[in-house]
């Protein structure tokens, strides 16, 4: 029917049977669904790319001129990709990017300040202290690490997607090693002058732990950190997740969600799992399909709701904490945020709760229309 009716002629036909008001009529009401349709497809598409968001604008707004959601992103290489960032004003976003990798950090420099955001590259690496570090260097760029890849583990992998499989053995492992300055975060903040960061980025193949335990009490004020972690010693004496999992909820963090699930299969398999019709490769399954998940980046966020001892956070905390749970796809806990925010009472008879809740029930309905 929606083919006929952008069919000049069928139109024409309507019309001499039923009349031209009855002819147009239909034409509209076609054309509202065809339009809405297919603004609602542009919309999802714009929110899972993150060109849009609904209440990270909203947001942004409530907090005084100047202010920028500072960023710490540690092994910045490809930051420029990094499209969870793109909805927030530019002018909103302050980053301090960390690549000790010297040709990517030099790739890096003035490709990452095109949105007009605020950026700092550092062509050194984070760890726990300030010094130097002996770098390994990886064929796989991505994999060059502080520590040693451990390849009685990594040799037996094969990384696989859904049309290829590659030996690890063949593509990943060192190439050279070179000796890189390292700084601590919290000799950096005392250099930098910098005295509170509200998210932190880490994906240092192994080194995260050794970062944030060396953060000191720059982490006390930081509002969440996303974390890459392992589940297998893919590099020696690599910390596991239970080790960052039990630092972070010490130093009153909760986890939230893991991200980007890394699975690999076995070198000596002559089957690629992943490509069997007899598998369903998707996440909630009773049984797994992928292989062995080795890895993924683990989101973790203050919750001054739910804490045994919640840490305070004064209101433009609150408002960035609410931007990066959306960010960062935690939407029913940002509406939890906002609702909890404003029942406080140094909020709840100013004019913050009033507009809190003018954004409440307007972003309540912006996402209600994609029920």
């Amino acid at each position: 029917m929606s083919a006929q009716l952008n069919n000049p002629g069928f139109v024409r036909l309507i019309r001499l049977l039923f009349g031209r008001r009855f002819a147009y009529l239909c034409w509209a009401s076609w054309r509202r669904i065809t339009v809405g349709k297919a603004e609602r497809g542009t919309g999802i598409n714009r929110y899972r790319s993150r060109q849009e968001l609904i209440l990270v604008p909203r947001l942004m707004a409530l907090l005084p001129e100047g202010e920028r959601v500072r960023i710490i992103d540690g092994g910045a290489r490809e930051m420029d990709k990094d499209f969870r960032w793109h909805a927030f004003p530019a002018d909103r976003l302050e980053f301090h990017g960390f690549e000790p990798d010297q040709a990517e950090a030099k790739r890096l420099d003035g490709m990452v300040t095109e949105r007009g955001s605020s950026t700092r590259l550092y062509p050194a690496g984070l760890w726990g202290y300030t010094g130097s570090v002996e770098f390994e260097h990886n064929n796989i760029g991505g994999g060059s690490s502080f520590l040693r890849q451990n390849r009685v583990v990594t040799d037996r992998w094969k990384f696989e997607n859904p049309s290829q499989t590659t030996l690890s053995r063949d593509i990943f492992f060192p190439k050279r090693y070179e000796s890189m300055p390292v700084v601590s975060l919290a000799d950096w903040a005392v250099e930098a002058k910098v005295r509170q960061i509200d998210f932190m980025k880490l994906n240092v193949q192994g080194g995260e732990l050794e970062i944030l335990q060396g953060a000191g009490e720059l982490l006390n004020g930081t509002l969440g950190v996303l974390a890459e972690v392992a589940f297998v010693e893919s590099y020696k004496d690599r910390p596991m997740f239970s080790d960052i999992d039990v630092f972070m909820r010490s130093r009153g963090f909760c986890f939230f969600d893991l991200l980007a699930h890394h699975y690999i299969g076995r070198t000596e398999s002559p089957v690629a799992a992943v490509h069997l019709a007899l598998v369903e490769p998707k996440l909630g399954q009773l049984v797994s399909s992928w292989g062995q998940l080795i890895e993924g980046h683990a989101i973790y966020f203050r919750d001054p709701i739910g804490s045994p001892q919640p840490k305070h956070l004064d209101g433009k905390q609150m408002i960035k904490l609410v931007a990066l749970a959306e960010a960062f796809g935690q939407i029913e806990y940002a509406f939890e945020l906002m609702e909890w925010m404003a029942k406080q009472p140094d909020i709840a008879d100013t004019d913050t709760a009033e507009r809190l809740r003018v954004i409440i029930d307007e972003a309540a309905k912006a996402y209600s229309a994609y029920d």
